[in-house]
């Protein structure tokens, strides 16, 4: 479970005019090392939690690998228990949460980060990828074996999918069409990721994108 410290507000995650905001609401600490950080979800300044949520505050994970917001406004994703696609539109709800069933256990996959693109959106965790059209809502849901430990994810083109392991310096490239992975590399052992989640420019996926938090790695990253 991710440690926090105290969050007097979220504008680390604020972008100007930003539709969705998470608002801090509280924490708890049932088992000892455990947090659970509570939020209000805000739609237009409005507070939307108890009428989608049926609750006061929801227990959400927030982190710069996560982005909320389409940069239409027209989607969001609601890190919360059950990893939620929300069209800002209609309200309508997807759930996007990865089980895997192994020793007779099941299991949700852990969440990693989260990344739109003007057509998809990719759901990133730690065995597994989400990748939704925003047209249709349909979702492919890609899953990887116990020895893949994903730190990020992103799209090459419509077919292909870069994939950088983390505590290694192992990178593979996932495809679409035949759903297997391809063109596995090895990366410079020093590294640090770097791609901005702050805003949408127009043809972000050609140009270098940066990505920062605390690691001791540096990779370049051209999408």
């Amino acid at each position: 479970m991710m440690q926090l410290t105290k969050i007097d507000n979220l504008n680390d995650f604020k972008r100007e005019n930003k539709k969705i905001e998470l608002v801090y609401k509280g924490r708890e600490e049932p088992n000892r090392g455990q947090e659970l950080v509570y939020y209000a979800l805000l739609i237009d300044g409005i507070d939307k939690t108890k009428e989608l949520f049926s609750e006061n505050a929801i227990q959400c994970v927030i982190n710069e690998k996560i982005e909320t917001e389409h940069p239409s406004k027209n989607f969001a994703f609601i890190p919360n228990r059950d990893f939620l696609l929300l069209n800002t539109l209609d309200f309508t709800k997807t759930s996007l949460k990865v089980y895997f069933r192994e020793d007779r256990n099941t299991f949700q996959d852990s969440l990693v980060g989260s990344f739109f693109y003007p057509e998809n959106h990719l759901l990133i965790n730690k065995r597994s990828l989400v990748l939704t059209d925003l047209r249709t809502l349909e979702s492919k849901k890609i899953k990887f074996d116990e020895d893949i430990n994903i730190e990020w994810a992103y799209l090459i083109d419509s077919n292909q999918i870069q994939v950088i392991q983390a505590f290694s310096n192992m990178s593979f490239i996932y495809d679409l069409e035949t759903n297997k992975i391809i063109d596995k590399k090895t990366l410079q052992t020093n590294y640090f990721i770097l791609i901005f989640l702050d805003g949408y420019t127009e043809g972000r996926n050609t140009n270098l994108m940066h990505y920062k938090w605390n690691c001791c790695k540096k990779l370049t990253i051209h999408l």
